[in-house]
């Protein structure tokens, strides 16, 4: 999309003083989604201290009364999150990424103007965001509070708040090798329904590559990073979960997968139904409330787990059972995606135990662990130092 720095301008003082028409608002919808860091950006102009000035911008005769005018017009926007449409005009709306380069510039002639500055090196909560690659090879992004509609000729795929919908379509001829690609980023995860009615829960740093349709014999997809399968049953199609450690193949059931690649160990977690895990080499089903662990030579272990420790992260919460820090550390820099760096190794080792709301600040986090254990945290921008 290409659009000059005025018209941008333009287009947001409009929409702060929520004088946009349906057209620009269409117009503006399609800047902000071409890039998270527009989103961003167009979110931190939700000050007064910025409005005042860039209003003085456009018009310095502006008196003060006039200026509690539009702070009464825009106190409402301030206070909630806004939500952005993006209407259906004809076949297919596909947003395309804008050049990283105009982006710069466009943003840094605004800041120049504004004093605001852009790159917040602070530690943010992770929300609803994702990548998908479509069968053509085009990238759209996605965020939780927007509705768009996306067909690439093959598929439709509409998104809405934080689930992204495949939509069936039985008369189009797709070659074999025509896949969907989804991308959870760190500080990421979303919610996908499968054209089968299935739907999948993906966490940080997670990525499912699926066919543009599934076919008569079997729901085959690809999963690296973490996932909750809530699968749609159906007799004649098992639905397989295929990693680069096991296969996870069941007919309909609630279960979950962790395979991130630097991790040691796969794991699957049962919660609703029969699920079948094969290696290379082993095979083994499990039940509700049991854990298959794969290892790096394909051999699987079963135990008895609470699954809830291992599946909250899907409905909010991040729970730790007698976990080294280490690991509680490698996770919340997942979904709060900062850096982290000990000041001895022997605090790696030290051990906690809590069940957390991961919508939380994460210095509310580092409080109560503090207070849990002999461990001081040390909050440099995005950067941990742990003494």
């Amino acid at each position: 999309m290409n659009m000059d720095s005025k018209r941008i301008e333009k287009l947001i003082m409009k929409a702060l003083l929520k004088e946009i028409s349906e057209g620009e608002r269409c117009e503006l919808d399609g800047w902000l989604n071409a890039s998270e860091q527009n989103r961003n950006f167009f979110e931190s102009l939700h000050s007064e201290m910025y409005l005042k000035k860039a209003v003085g911008d456009h018009n310095r005769l502006l008196r003060d009364a006039g200026w509690k005018q539009i702070k009464r017009k825009t106190v409402e926007v301030r206070s909630r999150k806004i939500r952005l449409q993006v209407y259906r005009v004809a076949a297919a709306i596909i947003f395309p990424l804008m050049l990283g380069g105009f982006i710069w510039y466009m943003m840094g002639s605004v800041e120049k103007r504004s004093g605001l500055p852009l790159a917040h090196q602070e530690i943010k909560v992770g929300g609803s965001k994702a990548v998908v690659t479509l069968s053509t090879g085009e990238r759209v992004a996605l965020f939780g509070d927007t509705t768009v509609c996306v067909n690439d000729g093959l598929s439709t795929m509409i998104n809405q708040q934080d689930t992204l919908n495949f939509m069936k379509n039985n008369d189009v001829v797709v070659a074999e090798n025509s896949y969907t690609v989804i991308e959870i980023p760190r500080g990421g995860e979303y919610i996908v329904r499968l054209e089968d009615g299935t739907v999948v829960y993906l966490n940080s740093e997670s990525e499912l590559r699926m066919p543009v349709h599934f076919g008569s014999e079997e729901r085959l997809v690809w999963l690296k990073g973490e996932a909750y399968f809530s699968v749609k049953h159906e007799n004649k199609r098992r639905f397989i979960v295929r990693t680069d450690r096991a296969d996870v193949s069941v007919l309909g059931t609630e279960f979950g997968v962790r395979a991130y690649s630097g991790e040691k160990e796969f794991l699957t977690t049962l919660v609703k139904g029969r699920v079948e895990v094969k290696s290379e080499n082993n095979v083994h089903r499990i039940v509700p409330g049991e854990q298959a662990k794969v290892d790096n030579t394909g051999n699987i272990a079963v135990t008895k787990v609470n699954t809830d420790e291992f599946v909250a992260w899907k409905v909010g919460r991040i729970v730790f059972t007698d976990a080294r820090l280490e690991d509680i550390m490698n996770e919340l820099q997942r979904w709060y995606d900062f850096n982290v760096f000990y000041a001895s190794s022997e605090l790696k080792e030290l051990r906690f135990s809590m069940d957390i709301v991961k919508y939380k600040e994460v210095s509310e986090i580092f409080d109560l662990m503090e207070k849990i254990r002999r461990v001081s945290f040390e909050v440099n921008g995005n950067n941990v130092i742990l003494k």
